[in-house]
């Protein structure tokens, strides 16, 4: 997010600024909110209401986001503590990047008493501005003075965006093997994604007569120019359905999953998208990852890495699902950003393939209890980096070879019962074709 500095936007900066101290007064009200809902239960069994933000996110990636996000969990009978036996998670939200996020998952760590883990994601999620700098990292030259109002060289400040429609269904199922923390993997994905060019009309309402965006067309929105150039396939452009059949296997021997101090959890598995189930060009996709966590000084420091691997085997993957991260609970916009590699623009790592890595220390400087209920305070420090390793096929210009695009930033959290957890991180890329820095807060720990 660029913050102007020249005297006639100063203004911008402080309705910045208000907006970020409202959100942390939101959070601090709603977090005493949620820690006072069992002051008469030091038990923690059966359904309890885990937190609720409203108006409290916030990244470089998509702005501030306003609406109401929250979980509820329930315990069983209180010996699944602090793990949960079910969860859900509800979001109802918009940013001031013009998106919105309607969004329901539903975690059963015991579905009809077996020992299948069931979740279900449905989301629909909008965006008027979703990142696009063209494929494979490098290759694709980003210029920052393209989108900057006060450079001599500005096109457009949406010059690198599309806008996008996106219904997304996620059914997946884990159950054990007989192998000690072995689990079988297997889920159907379905995404329907509306690809076009930003809404320039709609997004100059909410802009001052000075700041109003030119057109869209070939020469102000990159989206476009590769359209008319045939780097985006003519029947992909606008966007299409995919259904994903995935199976595979996990291995998990987290002592908690969500506040995670000891063990692995690591997971590799096969996607196919036949054209049977309405994908317009089959492909198959594999996937793996891997994560450790080291604890130190009795679980209060914590050591951890995560690597996460995707590529295509064989068919045709349609542009419009490559900007994504996919483990076993959940799909993720990337590569870079919020959920990925911190501190580098959204979905700048774009190809047929990609690896990324996360190495993170975690530190827990407060333990304690407030109104009954089990509170803790943790610093993080991290390194980020990710770069793509099958390229996507274009006859456009290469800018420069693709190498690895490096990050490293910092970030607090806030964890309630070990399950709710809010925070921020920030992050700064170690290259400007990244961009410059990101700042994040969203609720949990990314692995």
């Amino acid at each position: 997010m660029r913050i102007p500095y020249n005297q006639h936007k100063e203004s911008a900066f402080f309705r910045y600024m208000k907006k970020l101290i409202h959100t942390i007064a939101a959070f601090l009200m709603l977090t005493t909110y949620s820690i006072a809902q069992n002051t008469t239960n030091d038990g923690k069994d059966g359904w309890k209401f885990g937190g609720a933000l409203p108006a409290i996110a916030f990244n470089s990636d998509e702005g501030f986001r306003y609406g109401i996000l929250g979980y509820v969990y329930d315990y069983g009978d209180g010996t699944y503590y602090p793990n949960f036996k079910k969860s859900i998670y509800t979001e109802i939200s918009r940013t001031t990047g013009g998106g919105g996020i309607n969004n329901i998952v539903y975690d059963d760590t015991h579905f009809l008493g077996s020992n299948i883990r069931l979740v279900l994601d449905f989301n629909y999620k909008t965006e008027k501005a979703l990142d696009f700098y063209g494929f494979n990292g490098y290759q694709a030259n980003y210029n920052h003075d393209f989108e900057d109002q006060d450079s001599p060289n500005y096109i457009s400040s949406v010059y690198y965006r599309t806008d996008r429609k996106m219904y997304r269904a996620l059914l997946s199922l884990r159950g054990t093997t007989g192998i000690n923390n072995l689990k079988w993997y297997g889920g159907i994905l379905f995404c329907n994604q509306k690809i076009a060019a930003p809404d320039i009309d709609k997004l100059n309402k909410r802009r001052s007569s000075d700041e109003q965006l030119p057109p869209a067309t070939e020469s102000t929105s990159l989206y476009l120019d590769y359209v008319s150039k045939g780097y985006i396939r003519s029947q992909e452009a606008n966007g299409g359905t995919v259904t994903m059949l995935q199976g595979g296997i996990v291995y998990d021997s987290r002592d908690n999953q969500s506040t995670p101090s000891l063990g692995t959890w690591g997971e590799i598995y096969l996607g196919w998208a036949p054209g049977t189930l309405g994908t317009s060009r089959a492909y198959t996709m594999l996937n793996a990852s891997m994560r450790q966590y080291y604890s130190i000084l009795n679980k209060r420091l914590t050591f951890t890495y995560r690597i996460s691997y995707n590529t295509l085997l064989g068919g045709t993957m349609p542009f419009y699902m490559m900007p994504f991260y996919y483990d076993s609970r959940y799909v993720a916009d990337g590569i870079g950003g919020a959920k990925t590699v911190r501190g580098i623009r959204r979905n700048r790592i774009q190809g047929n393939g990609y690896i990324f890595a996360n190495i993170e220390t975690r530190w827990k400087f407060v333990e304690t209890k407030l109104f009954a209920q089990d509170i803790y305070l943790a610093l993080l420090a991290y390194f980020d980096t990710g770069r793509v390793t099958r390229e996507y096929k274009t006859d456009a210009p290469i800018y420069q070879k693709e190498n690895f695009h490096n990050a490293a930033g910092t970030g607090f959290r806030i964890g309630i019962n070990n399950n709710f957890i809010v925070g921020i991180v920030y992050g700064h890329s170690f290259d400007k074709q990244d961009g410059d820095k990101g700042v994040y807060i969203d609720v949990g720990w990314l692995w």
